[in-house]
């Protein structure tokens, strides 16, 4: 039986000598549907969506990025290559040569920055929100210890697995051996048969210490997103995003809402139930249908 979307796969050169790399799923069939793109993790790739990106394409267009530095994005030996405002040009650049003048926005961490500072400085091009358990703050005593964590050092799958499962197995109490190997194939990228190391340049590091000196929080921006829907997806473990400023978050900007997702801590895989419900919602609400 054939797929209901294609996917297909690029690099897009931004200039200066960089490029992102994205996958582009497509309906068959004309579809008017707001399309979705998502923005990955600091450390993190568009492998992170390729679990949910199947389950929505057959209804609208969804775009996921390798940002610089990430995955198969392109790499520099410059860290200011890396800054944070380049990453978004990135993404407009990217949108427009493909067609998209309006979008929804899904992110982790970093992504999730810049969807607050992209809605708020063109708010007309941004229709939603799903922020994956990621508040306003750039400054975070998790994140820091995951960057500790993250080494370059080679791996086989399975000690990668463990790798990941020995400081986060509280957070994922349902977790079993084949859930930390799928959750290593995310993280990590397989650099040959058997050999999997962190799938990112280490001098992304540079930069952000630069972007959490100069900016601690997002939360100016975020309150200026507007009236569009925003999913404030929370693992009810997560030590990443506290449940108190996520209240706090909803509280302030009346179009979001929380949403607990048990049993998981950070990141949220987004195919939860409790996920994929606000995913869905979202795309609903953007496609000016009622929820």
């Amino acid at each position: 039986m054939e797929q209901s979307f294609t996917v297909t796969e690029n690099q897009f050169d931004v200039g200066g000598g960089m490029s992102v790399f994205y996958k582009d799923y497509a309906p068959r069939t004309h579809s008017d549907a707001v399309p979705l793109v998502y923005l990955p993790g600091l450390m993190r790739t568009a492998r992170d969506f390729d679990r949910v990106a199947p389950r929505l394409a057959a209804e609208r267009r969804v775009i996921t990025i390798d940002t610089r530095g990430r995955g198969k994005g392109g790499r520099s030996t410059n860290p200011a290559d890396y800054r944070f405002n380049a990453l978004i040009d990135d993404v407009w650049r990217l949108t427009e040569a493909l067609g998209i003048e309006q979008m929804v926005l899904a992110g982790l961490a970093i992504g999730v920055f810049m969807s607050w500072r992209m809605a708020a400085s063109q708010p007309g091009r941004i229709r939603g929100i799903i922020a994956n358990d990621t508040g306003t703050e750039t400054f975070n005593p998790l994140g820091k210890k995951m960057v500790a964590l993250a080494d370059h050092d080679e791996y086989s799958l399975d000690e990668a697995a463990e790798k990941l499962r020995v400081p986060n197995e509280k957070g994922f109490p349902d977790f079993g051996l084949d859930d930390w190997r799928m959750y290593a194939r995310l993280v990590y990228g397989e650099i040959s048969p058997g050999k999997w190391v962190r799938d990112f340049d280490p001098g992304i590091h540079v930069e952000w210490g630069r972007v959490k000196t100069e900016t601690p929080s997002l939360w100016d921006e975020f309150v200026k997103v507007g009236d569009i829907p925003v999913a404030i997806c929370r693992g009810e473990n997560s030590q990443f995003l506290t449940r108190e400023h996520a209240e706090k978050m909803a509280a302030a900007l009346p179009s979001s809402w929380l949403v607990n997702v048990q049993g998981r801590a950070h990141p949220l895989l987004l195919d939860e139930p409790a996920s994929l419900a606000a995913i869905r919602k979202v795309l609903t609400l953007a496609d000016g249908r009622s929820a």
